[in-house]
């Protein structure tokens, strides 16, 4: 095992087993849910009937990069910490078996991209929320650090070449 490897397992066992008890558990398995499917899916639904441009933004934003994040965890078929690691704490399996990039942390981020956007400042409490999901997913044993790290690169790239090619 290479040296960031042994840093990525590391840190995810450091989160993940040092660090758990009961309230922890119980606040990561709430908290990451802001970077859920069906959060995102009230939100923008919310926010198309009382904030149509934010929500259409939103809208086309998460697609896109959930396009890119569930195309790139396909092709790299990592699997999750807990499948590798018998001593992954976990509440539940995932349905994906793919880590590798995060998902949730991807559509926090975006949303945290796109709110900015519109809403300069607004990222002084988004982009410290998006961290905090991609944190609960490490935490909760469904993702290793890298897999975190590479999703917000790959969605900051993804805002980026949006931004680049609707102005």
């Amino acid at each position: 095992m290479g040296f960031f490897r042994k840093q990525d397992v590391k840190f995810l066992l450091f989160l993940n087993k040092r660090l758990h008890n009961k309230y922890a558990q119980r606040f990561f398995v709430a908290y990451t849910e802001f970077g859920g499917v069906v959060f995102y899916s009230m939100l923008i639904f919310y926010l198309l009937l009382v904030y149509k441009v934010l929500g259409v933004e939103l809208l086309v934003n998460i697609f896109i990069s959930q396009f890119i994040v569930h195309s790139i965890k396909f092709i790299i078929s990592r699997p999750r910490p807990y499948v590798t690691y018998e001593d992954v704490i976990i509440r539940k399996e995932s349905k994906d078996i793919n880590s590798f990039p995060s998902a949730h942390t991807a559509s926090s981020l975006m949303a945290a991209l796109t709110v900015n956007s519109i809403f300069p400042g607004s990222g002084l409490i988004l982009f410290p929320a998006a961290i905090l999901v991609g944190l609960s997913r490490i935490y909760l044993g469904y993702h290793y650090p890298s897999d975190v790290l590479g999703s917000m690169i790959i969605t900051f790239i993804t805002f980026v070449i949006i931004m680049i090619i609707r102005f």
